[in-house]
């Protein structure tokens, strides 16, 4: 007949309707063995199906009779017989070819065979009645859901011999599976981080990639919670993308995306666990959480509750130049801060199964916590000039800060008949609010340590709301084999408002007083719009070379204003095109070579443009910059792996990254408007550019049953161009970044674990976009990237486990006890130099050295059968390759 057909569905749990996942799907047709004289099945083709359950079989002769065969672990297979044809078209066709038969055996004479073709077209018309679309049509057969049942008799038998790699790479992308990391356990998303290749995380929580501030999404989708909001125990794994494509915002400027996936318990039945943990400055920790599946609804919830006390030590040494007008002047300040607080943490999820194709999800979460800050900065003055002068100072401050976020997401998925074509769209909704007051206090002496004159007293109320609303649908249809098209659109609102009012205490009515010109009332409001587009695809079926070209379309516009005030501002991009091109070829079975370039934007934040003076360090004060324009970047990269066996991977980059008007922070000299003081500011500017590029190694070894190390080198170049705002003033410096994890097993049974983390940083530019310093209330405090270095510092986290209670069935674990403490040698200084023609300053920080956290946690629930979808399916999936090629 020359045509060829296509079965396709979808496998689903019987008892729920999810789809299945890892399921072998097998088309048998049996053939009559000449040698045997008997019927033998064999293999037509087949595939494991992926998350979504789905499977299609191509290229099928439409004539013929099948047998679909369907396993999968803790499932009872099916079988089942398939076919284009209807039976009675069937009897019609095998009817129509024994008389072709008796045509071609009359008569030696070849010229008889003829009639056979139009036989052949009217056999079909006597078919098809007539209508040949009617055959087409039969080409392309829908198999509906087809459901499995538990096998309970094979879940007892099971034994898991495969899990995950606590760090899985990829050529866009690495993942990194927090349950294989032991610090995780009783931490935040924070100290994750500090895990993690490629990510670099300071003293003070500032996280870079690359030497640049990354963007952070939760779920996918961009989110107003901090790192230190989110519980280690509620992350499923991270993501870094170091070069998005045009399918991912935009924003973000050159760096990378960091993707914090959250635990969402799919498993039929129940399960759950419950935790508690305690640290050695005696506060404590605790969480749950627990999933019930049943029919179409899918219900989960989880909480967390953590306690802190932070402590932190930071010496400023600060040279201010002299001239005839200004005596040479040198600062010294020793501070020391303890703060002390909770977060709580919350989120439930609802999944509700509309049909085998479309399901809906809605979850919630809620952050609330309080933090309050007792701080005594002791400061000395010495001025160099005839005569020479030395005054003390105390500084107090006590500060109590409170926040909480609501947010909210719906979203949508619909899954076509066809594999990998599907649709998703969702809603997501945050709504942020913070309150607090700082009460500060400053007392001056002289050289004898008589106060002179009186304290000044100063207080400062702060509050603030933000909304955040973003709506996107995404659209993918894999055209062909070889072709798949993507797209979407999305719709980002963001809108801030931020009141701060400064009262200094007035002696003469013994009340505090209102300083209208150091106050406001300040809103913001932040919109971008966007489409994109994409083909993702390959030359040929078992081609090696591989594509995706996108585009991405934008328009944002930002605005703020002083409420009751003229002062405002507004700066639009009615469009900007963000295209975005990867090319992969495959060198070998086990090596790809890939090559990417994209064009992101890097939009200010609300911290950054809030024209607000933050007095929390008198002589280092803090604002923003209302006139700030986003910055553009390009970026190359290069990616080439390699994986030597299953032991062994190898992953090597080399990037380059050039940014105009870019976003770095920025130190002058001025007046302290209440204390009249001279003091450093700390801003945010546009720079003329930054270029940045590197080499980088990742590797993870197997290096025996029981050792696994996890290596990440980065050697680059990082160069700040600020000529616009100071005559030559370049800021370059060629720098390295390493890390690696090691963990090794112990006892007979493996129970125990022993994990390793630690990393060095040389001499660096302060990373562009944030990083550095102090973090007041508005995060805009610390040197800048412009005219600042980081000196050398290194460190080491150590974690032990213990797993203690097994099942009931004596396989594995289901309680454990893990003992952890970060910066074991206590080596982790944050030391940066800043410098400019009017001034030199030194900042030396240690913040929470060698805190030890000791954890417990217990795993509840019934026996879950996607567990043992882990299971190794090497040799299955050998079997299937082998069949496929004999044919």
């Amino acid at each position: 007949m020359g045509q060829s057909g296509r079965f396709y569905g979808k496998i689903v749990d019987a008892a729920n309707g999810k789809s299945i996942t890892a399921v072998s799907v097998q088309l048998i047709s049996s053939k009559y063995n000449m040698a045997t004289r008997k019927m033998k099945d064999s293999l037509v083709t087949g595939e494991l199906t992926p998350d979504n359950g789905n499977f299609s079989l191509e290229n099928i002769p439409l004539m013929g009779d099948y047998k679909l065969k369907i396993s999968a672990i803790g499932y009872k297979p099916v079988e089942q017989k398939i076919s284009f044809l209807t039976p009675d078209m069937q009897a019609k066709m095998a009817k129509a070819f024994m008389e072709m038969g008796k045509q071609k055996s009359t008569g030696g004479d070849s010229t008889k065979t003829k009639p056979a073709a139009p036989n052949m077209m009217a056999m079909m018309k006597e078919i098809f009645g007539g209508d040949m679309s009617k055959m087409m049509s039969l080409g392309d057969k829908d198999l509906g859901n087809i459901g499995l049942e538990i096998d309970a008799n094979e879940l007892q038998n099971v034994t898991v011999i495969g899990s995950k790699p606590q760090m899985q790479l990829g050529i866009d992308r690495r993942i990194f599976n927090v349950d294989k990391s032991l610090a995780a356990s009783g931490a935040t998303g924070i100290d994750i981080l500090r895990q993690i290749p490629t990510i670099n995380v300071d003293i003070d929580g500032n996280v870079s990639v690359r030497n640049a501030s990354p963007t952070i999404f939760v779920d996918g989708r961009p989110t107003t919670l901090t790192l230190e909001q989110i519980p280690a125990d509620d992350i499923q794994s991270v993501e870094l993308i170091t070069n998005p494509s045009a399918k991912y915002d935009a924003s973000g400027g050159g760096a990378a995306i960091l993707n914090i996936v959250l635990k969402k318990n799919k498993k039929p039945g129940y399960n759950g666990s419950v935790r508690v943990g305690m640290d050695s400055r005696g506060r404590p920790n605790a969480g749950g959480d627990i999933s019930m599946r049943s029919g179409k609804i899918n219900v989960s919830a989880s909480g967390n509750f953590n306690s802190r006390k932070s402590l932190s030590w930071s010496d400023i040494d600060t040279r201010y130049n002299g001239n005839t007008n200004t005596p040479e002047t040198n600062i010294m300040q020793n501070v020391d801060n303890i703060s002390t607080g909770y977060f709580a943490f919350g989120r439930a999820g609802l999944d509700y199964f509309v049909d085998n194709r479309n399901t809906l999800t809605l979850t919630f979460n809620f952050v609330r916590g309080n933090f309050k800050n007792d701080e005594t900065n002791l400061q000395r003055y010495d001025s160099f000039y005839n005569p020479v002068k030395t005054i003390t100072g105390t500084r107090l401050t006590e500060a109590d800060r409170t926040f909480q976020n609501v947010g909210a997401t719906l979203g949508f998925k619909h899954n076509f008949a066809k594999a990998g074509h599907e649709f998703t769209a969702d809603f997501n909704f945050n709504d942020s609010k913070n309150f607090g007051q700082s009460e500060f206090s400053n007392q001056l002496f002289d050289a004898n340590g008589i106060p002179t004159g009186r304290r000044l007293l100063q207080i400062t109320d702060g509050r603030g709301t933000s909304n955040f609303m973003v709506l996107q649908a995404d659209y993918v249809n894999p055209l062909n084999k070889l072709v798949k098209l993507e797209s979407g659109v999305r719709g980002q609102i963001r809108t801030f408002n931020s009141i701060n009012d400064n009262f200094v205490f007035d002696y003469n009515t013994n009340q505090y007083a209102l300083i209208s010109n150091i106050s406001g009332n300040y809103d913001f409001t932040d919109r971008v719009y966007a489409a994109y587009i994409s083909i993702t695809g390959k030359t040929s079926e078992a081609g090696r070379f591989g594509y995706n070209l996108g585009l991405r379309a934008e328009s944002s516009n930002y605005e703020g204003q002083l409420v009751g005030a003229e002062d405002k501002f507004n700066v639009e991009f009615p469009l900007s095109l963000f295209p975005s091109a990867f090319a992969s070829y495959k060198l070998t079975n086990k090596s790809d070579l890939q090559f990417n370039y994209t064009r992101r934007i890097n939009r200010p934040n609300f911290f950054q443009l809030i024209p607000f003076i933050d007095y929390t360090d008198p002589l280092n004060l803090s604002v923003g910059n209302g006139n700030l324009s986003p910055e553009f970047t390009n970026s190359f990269e290069m990616n080439y792996s390699y994986q030597f066996n299953n032991n062994h991977t190898l992953l090597a980059s080399a990037y380059l990254r050039h940014s105009t008007d870019l976003l770095t922070r920025f130190q002058y000299k001025d007046e302290n408007p209440v204390t009249k003081d001279s003091a450093i500011y700390n801003t945010w500017v546009n720079a003329n550019s930054s270029t940045q590029y590197g080499f980088e190694l990742t590797s993870t070894n197997k290096i025996s049953k029981k050792f696994d190390a996890i290596t990440n080198v980065n050697l680059y170049n990082a160069n700040i161009n600020s000529e616009n705002l100071t005559q030559n003033l370049n800021n370059s410096q060629t720098s390295f970044f390493g890390k690696i994890t090691l963990t090794h097993k112990l006892g007979k049974k493996n129970n125990w674990i022993v994990q390793a983390n630690a990393d060095y940083q040389s001499k660096t530019v302060l990373p562009a976009g944030g990083g550095g310093g102090f973090r007041g209330p508005w995060s805009g405090g610390g040197p800048a990237g412009s005219n600042g270095f980081v000196n050398p510092n290194y460190g080491m986290d150590l974690s032990i486990r213990k797993d203690i209670i097994k099942n009931k069935n004596g396989q594995g674990y289901q309680g454990s006890l893990t003992l952890s403490m970060n910066d074991v040698f206590r080596t982790r200084i944050y030391d940066i130099t800043t410098s400019s023609d009017f001034f030199l300053q030194n900042l030396s920080r240690r913040r929470d050295p060698q805190v030890a956290r000791l954890q417990f946690s217990w795993r509840f629930g019934k026996m879950d059968v996607s567990l043992f979808k882990r299971k190794n399916m090497k040799g299955e999936m050998e079997g299937m390759r082998e069949g496929m090629q004999s044919m």
